[in-house]
């Protein structure tokens, strides 16, 4: 039998309840160089499936509680593309039909040749590689479509993307969202007079300092656009979003790049507000604040609050 080499050590589950046929294949498997895990039920495996994540799994049928077929079944949902070999002492045409139906990557039936149970577990080891390696590359395609390779935060198109999707969230479940737009300060003078490389890090370094102040997986932060930037709080009310705003323009002076500092502008998300309108309410708050010196927080307050 081919040795695997070490890089290539698998995480094998091995579900079964008859000890003698786990013992062998625990044994084979780890001589192959894998980690082997085993489980006695059908309930033990898919949970085990769950917690560990392994690369194959030998699964058999006839199992003590649930089945094999419903076993896999609730593998597969979990993953779908978590690589099963189905193992039998009675193997029936009708049956491999149905395994694989069930999205089971092959079957086998016992007593088994070792020889071709170490080819199925390769070949489904190797197919694990792919689907992961697949699956890892378009995740990356997708984050560098909606990211900002400068700043490290999500583009200007992610931005209306999510926004769309937000607003809508707030109209359904009647929920706060706020958008906070700001600029910098003095940044075509600082750019003029040290650099490009230099006006880069002070963008790159504010990009921080905006992920460092909101909650991630629940916040957003944006490059908008040249030296513009927004942050979607949701579930925020513009008091509390003046907090976080108050942090963000405070940690940029703190950061003492050169006479830098962030003109920022705040607006409450209503109803029914079409989302160009919302953007418009804290883009101009921003330039208001700008406009009474830069370094500054203005919240947009609607007419009939004033």
């Amino acid at each position: 039998m081919a040795k695997s080499k070490k890089e290539d050590k698998a995480k094998i589950l091995i579900v079964d309840d008859v000890l003698d046929t786990v013992d062998i294949i625990q044994k084979l498997f780890k001589s192959e160089g894998h980690d082997v895990i085993t489980a006695s039920t059908g309930e033990e495996g898919v949970r085990k499936a769950a917690q560990i994540k392994p690369d194959v799994i030998l699964l058999d049928i006839n199992l003590p509680g649930i089945d094999g077929n419903m076993a896999l079944r609730k593998i597969k949902k979990e993953n779908q593309d978590q690589c099963v070999v189905m193992l039998t002492a009675y193997a029936t045409v009708d049956n491999a039909v149905q395994a694989l139906k069930e999205g089971a990557s092959d079957f086998i039936k016992k007593p088994f040749e070792m020889d071709h149970l170490v080819h199925i577990v390769n070949r489904c080891y190797e197919k694990c590689q792919i689907l992961r390696e697949k699956s890892r590359l378009e995740k990356e395609v997708i984050r560098l479509s909606i990211t900002d390779d400068l700043t490290g935060l999500y583009n200007h198109r992610h931005f209306y993307k999510k926004l769309e999707e937000e607003t809508t969230r707030a109209n359904r479940q009647k929920m706060v969202l706020s958008l906070m737009m700001f600029d910098v300060d003095h940044f075509k003078k600082y750019n003029d007079t040290r650099g490009h490389i230099e006006g880069d890090r002070v963008l790159e370094k504010i990009g921080k300092i905006v992920a460092q102040c909101i909650r991630q997986k629940v916040d957003s932060g944006y490059r908008y656009g040249g030296d513009e930037f927004a942050v979607l709080l949701i579930g925020v009310k513009t008091d509390r979003a003046s907090e976080i705003a108050e942090r963000i323009r405070s940690l940029v002076e703190r950061a003492k790049l050169g006479d830098i500092s962030v003109s920022i502008g705040l607006a409450e998300y209503n109803s029914g507000r079409d989302i160009e309108h919302f953007v418009k309410l804290a883009d101009d708050a921003m330039y208001i604040a700008k406009g009474q010196g830069g370094n500054r927080i203005h919240v947009w307050i609607p007419p009939e609050m004033k």
